[in-house]
């Protein structure tokens, strides 16, 4: 008996690893049986649309991507989508596909730019903001927010709809609205609960110590407290009075050309930023930056240091800023090499940014800017009668980095 037992706890733990990598290689299997659907469906699209049969490769492309999502099969898709009339299906993957497509040639984004801007010039992006999660939505009477978000975006051609909104407990809200060309906008829904209807008299009987007497008690009458979300989430801050004072704080890298040289100062930039409005934001940033090489080529090191204010102007992803700057410009000739002291000169400047802000949850974001700042007077660096630098008075940046919103 001993010897069975011995026998089958050793078949036992044999067989346990041998399962767990039979189950292993199932689901990489499965990856593998997948990963060649998308690819077969995605081939045939392009050999569709090759053949000048458009129907066919949309047909192709939205099968691939109900294998998995892929931002350039989108991007043809769309692409399509707008040559057969259908703006409104293909926005949403062009965006994606203008966004997240790092594939895409260089001639094939162009096709989804081009493409998008067709798109946009028939109808507008709508934000519904919903005042309970879980809302079944209809858009004249197809099914949207699939998902049950609170708030969510849809592409909408240009002229009258009407959303319907329903919800467990809740009136149904039906809104018309008007969609205009490249004219965004916020459709607020709020749903208001059922009236709670009469309930009749409960009787209640008499207790040990009391008088005999029928008591009743009229419980339609009584006050009660406000009805809750029956799906258990509060209400989303978008629905409640918008809460439009936003901060956020940021940063990340810089690259600043001008630096008593045109080659590439490179350091670090920080920021706080306080969004008045959707469309406007007040910000600022303290940044330096030290040059990588020596000025001509000599033993002269360079950097900058300041603070800068900004007021920009958002549509969208993409913001536009005036920037004030106040800072400095330091000249420091090696000891080892040059006799003499080092140099800081206090250069203010005025000048104008450009950017893209792409969101990657609620509250971060990653930004990308270039800047151009007028200074108020160059700066020449010499040693002895040697003239190692003429700089004009002009401060070029680059900045990449990442943004916290509260």
């Amino acid at each position: 008996m001993r010897r069975f037992v011995v026998v089958f706890s050793m078949f036992v733990s044999l067989a346990s690893p041998a399962r767990a990598q039979a189950e292993v290689e199932a689901d990489e299997t499965e990856e593998n049986d997948d990963e060649q659907r998308f690819q077969a469906f995605a081939a045939l699209g392009d050999r569709e649309a090759a053949a000048g049969r458009p129907r066919a490769a949309v047909a192709a492309y939205r099968r691939a991507l109900t294998v998995r999502p892929d931002p350039l099969i989108a991007g043809r898709l769309g692409v399509l989508l707008v040559k057969l009339g259908k703006p409104e299906q293909a926005a949403a993957h062009l965006l994606d596909a203008i966004q997240l497509a790092v594939k895409a040639s260089p001639a094939e984004r162009q096709r989804f730019f081009e493409a998008h801007e067709v798109a946009r010039n028939a109808g507008a992006w709508i934000e519904v903001l919903l005042s309970h999660t879980g809302v079944r939505v209809t858009l004249d009477g197809k099914p949207s927010n699939l998902a049950g978000r609170s708030s969510y975006f849809t592409f909408m051609r240009a002229g009258q709809h009407e959303l319907r909104a329903q919800l467990d407990g809740y009136e149904e809200a039906v809104v018309t609205f008007t969609v205009e060309k490249k004219q965004d906008k916020q459709l607020p829904i709020t749903l208001k609960p059922l009236p709670v209807p009469d309930v009749p008299a409960v009787f209640v009987p008499e207790t040990k110590g009391e008088p005999k007497a029928d008591r009743a008690v009229a419980v339609g009458d009584t006050k009660l407290p406000k009805q809750e979300d029956p799906w258990g989430y509060e209400e989303p801050r978008s629905a409640q009075k918008s809460e439009e004072k936003r901060w956020s704080i940021g940063g990340g890298p810089v690259v600043v050309f001008g630096v008593a040289s045109w080659m590439p100062a490179v350091g670090v930039v920080a920021e706080g930023r306080w969004r008045a409005s959707e469309h406007v934001s007040l910000g600022i940033e303290g940044r330096a930056a030290w040059l990588t090489t020596g000025v001509g080529g000599m033993s002269v090191a360079a950097m900058t240091a300041g603070g800068i204010l900004s007021g920009c102007g958002h549509l969208r992803w993409f913001f536009g800023c005036a920037i004030g700057h106040l800072g400095i410009i330091s000249v420091n000739p090696s000891t080892t090499s040059y006799e003499g002291e080092s140099f800081t000169f206090f250069k203010p400047g005025l000048g104008a940014r450009l950017g893209a802000e792409l969101r990657i949850t609620r509250a971060v974001a990653l930004r990308m800017s270039a800047d151009a700042l007028g200074l108020t007077s160059g700066l020449q660096v010499l040693v002895g009668q040697t003239r190692l630098a003429d700089q004009p008075p002009i401060l070029i940046s680059a900045h990449f980095g990442g943004a916290w919103e509260f």
